[in-house]
């Protein structure tokens, strides 16, 4: 500040001091005890603000969530009120010294001040949201004063720490928990297009997400393949034999191949609602029904 800046020595250990104040409502409180605050109109007005933000919040019982940082800074200047960050427990992981030294290897020191550390190991993945109120910004176009205030979200952040707390935990791009399938060959197959609408329509009935593919007549493994994009966890396959001897085929199609858990299963098309429920559920001893 003094070098770059050109300040005052006294003045930027003045600006210092208050920057490093950080807590909750407390202070507030604090800022409001000193006179030269007090004798800030801006100042004054500002902490005004901030202090009905925090009865707001504590009406809400979400205080104990807030952190007054002043040396928080965001980059642009159409701000004119309040400006946030939003962070997640553990969102900034602390790094190792080894992981810094090797970070500090492959990239060039900056002496910018603003520049974006969101990478910095030392800092982790940072904030996940930010913003604030920008009341002039949309005036400067509207020709009229337009209060506002704003968010915006770092999606691949967000990705980045739910994938982390998943861990091995698959991500699946649907909510979807049974694919039907229609198995047949021949000129003759009809693609069973009614029957599995049917068994769509019994399994939904019964609470349970399911979905097949809307062409009349689809190849078995475009099916597949739908079902294992998607990650979808279970497949119910219907054969012209099966369906005519009132019985269809279960298969567990979150597994690795050659896993015994893979192989289908012969269940009576009545019990299907219950077969599945209870396998989403984790249960699978029920008693054999194959042979009935």
């Amino acid at each position: 500040m003094v070098e770059d800046k050109g300040l005052d020595a006294d003045i930027a250990d003045k600006i210092w001091t208050y920057a490093q104040l950080k807590g909750g409502k407390e202070i507030v409180t604090q800022l409001q005890a000193i006179p030269e605050v007090q004798a800030n109109e801006s100042a004054k007005q500002g902490l005004e603000d901030m202090a009905l933000l925090c009865s707001y919040l504590e009406i809400f019982d979400v205080l104990p969530a807030l952190s007054i940082d002043m040396s928080l800074a965001r980059g642009l200047d159409y701000y004119t009120g309040i400006i946030y960050e939003v962070v997640t427990e553990g969102s900034a992981p602390s790094a190792s010294s080894k992981d810094v030294a090797k970070k500090e290897k492959k990239q060039k020191k900056s002496t910018d001040p603003d520049e974006d550390r969101s990478n910095d190991p030392t800092i982790g993945v940072g904030s996940v949201a930010a913003g604030g109120r920008y009341d002039e910004l949309v005036g400067m176009f509207s020709g009229k004063p337009i209060p506002c205030v704003g968010i915006s979200f770092g999606v691949d952040r967000i990705f980045s720490i739910t994938k982390a707390r998943l861990g091995e935990q698959v991500m699946r791009s649907t909510e979807v928990d049974v694919f039907i399938m229609a198995f047949g060959g021949g000129k003759d197959f009809t693609g069973l297009l009614p029957e599995r609408m049917q068994v769509a329509k019994t399994l939904w009935d019964a609470g349970i997400k399911a979905e097949y593919m809307w062409k009349t007549k689809p190849k078995l493994q475009n099916q597949f393949k739908a079902a294992e994009n998607a990650k979808v966890p279970w497949g119910v396959i219907l054969g012209e034999d099966e369906l005519k001897e009132g019985k269809v085929k279960i298969k567990r199609m979150d597994l690795p191949p050659g896993d015994p858990g893979k192989e289908d299963i012969v269940v009576e098309k009545a019990n299907l609602v219950e077969e599945l429920r209870a396998r989403i559920q984790g249960k699978t001893s029920l008693p054999d029904r194959t042979a009935q």
